[in-house]
């Protein structure tokens, strides 16, 4: 196992990235019966179970797998400072920059568990299940991928997010989806759904980024103790008011996570810590940048 050493960068996994068990390989970590008890409080007992215990179709289940991602992210972001000290960076994708947030000390968990909750009933609300599709297409750029949508009058059929320079994650409603896909098949190198029927990160979510920024523009933030990249450009987040700016957009805005490994070649940040049980952020990053050493989450709890 490679050993991880300064600087590094924590980068926080996102919805989809769910495995049953993933929290059981650090059950035994200081870290985790440290965080136990705010984590079991903020989830109504929930926590340990979901993390260890829950099958797969529970975990991810839509409105449960955001709020079990964000902590277990930050179980994995706390393990990683107590083993190897602060990060040089942290970022994430999707809502993984929630926990990132959170490890940069811009907010709490308590307030984003909040903010997911806000954000979620709201979406529940606007839309009914199967009335959007979301799907990966590999092979085209999004120029092509604009251009294709274009020629076919799909106007609400969105790129909701950047993988890498040839992978995209597309949105729309169902019908309008099933002619984009079709089309896809003929010009993409893959093209799959994905189990998600709400279309995060489009101007679709609009509705639920004006429900919750009456109550977002209450809340008080922090400006980041770590350097913190956004999901959105791969800008860095300097301070509260920047941070509680680039959440509203995330909600509406495609997350860019090509954009993110550039800020981190950027600031000559060389490897990086990906907390994905799976290992899917560090397989996309290394699309961008094939020089970065991407450490597998499995280094929090192997034996140096």
């Amino acid at each position: 196992m490679p050993k991880v050493s300064n600087p590094y960068a924590i980068l926080m996994a996102g919805q989809l990235s769910e495995r049953a068990g993933m929290g059981v390989p650090l059950r035994s970590d200081p870290v985790f019966r440290g965080l136990a008890d705010e984590f079991e409080a903020l989830t109504a007992g929930r926590f340990e179970r979901l993390v260890t215990q829950a099958s797969q179709e529970e975990l991810s289940q839509a409105f449960t797998a955001p709020s079990a991602m964000v902590l277990y992210d930050l179980l994995c972001g706390h393990a990683a400072c107590r083993k190897w000290g602060a990060p040089a960076a942290v970022t994430g994708y999707s809502l993984g920059f929630y926990a990132a947030a959170v490890l940069a000390g811009c907010t709490t968990a308590a307030v984003i568990l909040r903010w997911l909750s806000q954000v979620n009933d709201s979406n529940r609300r606007t839309f009914a299940p199967g009335q959007f599709r979301l799907a990966a297409v590999t092979g085209l750029s999004v120029g092509e991928m604009q251009v294709s949508l274009a020629v076919r009058g799909l106007e609400g059929v969105r790129i909701a997010n950047i993988n890498n320079a040839r992978q995209l994650v597309i949105a729309g409603p169902s019908e309008e989806m099933e002619v984009a896909l079709e089309r896809l098949k003929a010009v993409a190198l893959d093209v799959r759904d994905l189990p998600l029927d709400i279309p995060l990160h489009t101007e679709h979510i609009e509705p639920a980024r004006q429900e919750v920024a009456p109550w977002w523009a209450s809340v008080t933030t922090s400006d980041p103790t770590l350097t913190l990249v956004s999901p959105v450009d791969g800008e860095l987040i300097s301070d509260g008011d920047s941070f509680k700016s680039h959440m509203l957009t995330s909600l509406v805005s495609p997350t860019n996570w090509q954009a993110v490994v550039a800020r981190l070649k950027n600031l000559n940040i060389r490897r990086a810590l990906d907390v994905s049980p799976g290992g899917e952020l560090g397989r996309m990053a290394r699309w961008t940048d094939r020089e970065l050493d991407v450490i597998p989450v499995s280094a929090l709890w192997a034996v140096d």
